[in-house]
């Protein structure tokens, strides 16, 4: 199978893409086994021929996953890989036989129509003109009421995705499961830019001082993703309750158990610190590293090398485009002292250098 990178027209707003191994083509559809940024396995994506835009078997981002697959970095955390084979048993000649596996099957999906919006559900009737779907909402519970989605309408259907596979794990223990408390919160930060409004950082603050908190961030996954320095003054509400704490209490229990929560094993850092430092005590001693920081005037991270400091502030070369940005020290919201995106972005550039 070939390795590849699919366009669509509902991702042209977001300049996202698929990637994954191509299973095969047909008239109607295109069906991947879709690998994830990390190159891990993720589901059985299959898309709308009638909204393809391109199937790409040369880019940046797939030199990138070669690179991962070859160094033996591409692994298949979740278990998703032997239900992916059982599904690619079945015929998936039309869009409406992917929902009808996952009917049968009984698993989630994730359905994204030809404008961009994407709804997560489980399935109680598929035919060859329409879907219907259970929604998951946004605090994880499923919707009483179903919603009925015309398959002219769908760019793609991915099944058992891992974000599905641990919805339903969690649906079927939530009642049962002792409750486990990690210590998670959510902050709320004082991000300018409308987009982020209702965002947050959610994690566990390990140490905190009068300026910063230091944050293991954690993912949608339920797996450690950072270690984050964050200002304190720009922490406009935070809470310790909410579905998504709860939902990712029972997430980190679950890795935890599995030796899943720190694959990066960036708790060695955490526990390696001897205090909390400054935003400009990182920077400072960036040197040639990339830095990933968060200046809340900005629409999102900034990720990059220093290339200019004094005492007010610093600049950052963007990794990619070569863009330089000035950031006050004051501005910086976030600061990662390592992540998961700063170890990507190693890795992506040094793919590019093959």
């Amino acid at each position: 199978m070939k390795l590849v990178e699919v366009h669509t027209k509902a991702d042209q707003q977001t300049d996202g893409y698929y990637l994954g191994y191509l299973v095969y083509q047909n008239d109607a559809v295109t069906v991947l086994i879709a690998l994830d940024d990390d190159a891990n396995a993720s589901g059985v994506m299959v898309l709308n021929n009638d909204d393809l835009l391109g199937v790409v078997e040369e880019s940046p981002s797939i030199a990138y996953v070669q690179r991962l697959i070859d160094e033996g970095q591409s692994r298949d955390p979740f278990d998703l890989m032997p239900r992916n084979q059982q599904l690619l048993k079945r015929p998936f000649s039309q869009l409406y036989q992917a929902a009808e596996a996952a009917l049968l099957e009984d698993m989630p999906l994730t359905i994204t129509l030809n404008n961009g919006e994407v709804y997560g559900g489980i399935v109680i009737q598929s035919t060859l003109s329409e879907i219907r779907i259970r929604q998951i909402n946004d605090d994880y519970s499923l919707d009483r009421l179903y919603l009925a989605v015309p398959t002219k309408q769908i760019s793609s259907l991915e099944i058992n995705a891992a974000s599905g596979k641990l919805w339903q794990e969690w649906y079927a223990a939530r009642k049962s499961e002792p409750a486990f408390d990690y210590g998670l919160c959510e902050l709320y930060l004082d991000w300018v830019d409308d987009d982020r409004f209702g965002g947050c950082l959610l994690g566990h603050v390990i140490a905190q001082n009068d300026h910063y908190l230091l944050l293991e961030s954690v993912s949608k996954y339920g797996q450690l993703e950072s270690i984050c320095l964050v200002n304190r003054a720009d922490i406009v509400h935070e809470t310790d309750a909410s579905p998504a704490i709860a939902y990712t209490n029972y997430l980190i229990k679950r890795n935890q158990e599995q030796g899943l929560f720190d694959p990066n094993n960036f708790s060695k850092l955490a526990k390696s610190l001897h205090h909390i430092p400054t935003t400009r005590e990182v920077i400072l001693t960036a040197g040639k590293h990339l830095v990933n920081i968060d200046d809340y005037e900005y629409d999102g991270e900034n990720l990059g090398y220093v290339t200019h400091t004094d005492e007010y502030g610093f600049t950052i070369k963007d990794a990619l485009t070569g863009e330089e940005t000035d950031h006050p020290y004051h501005n910086v919201c976030t600061i990662d002292l390592a992540s998961v995106e700063l170890e990507k972005m190693h890795e992506y550039l040094a793919a590019q250098k093959r």
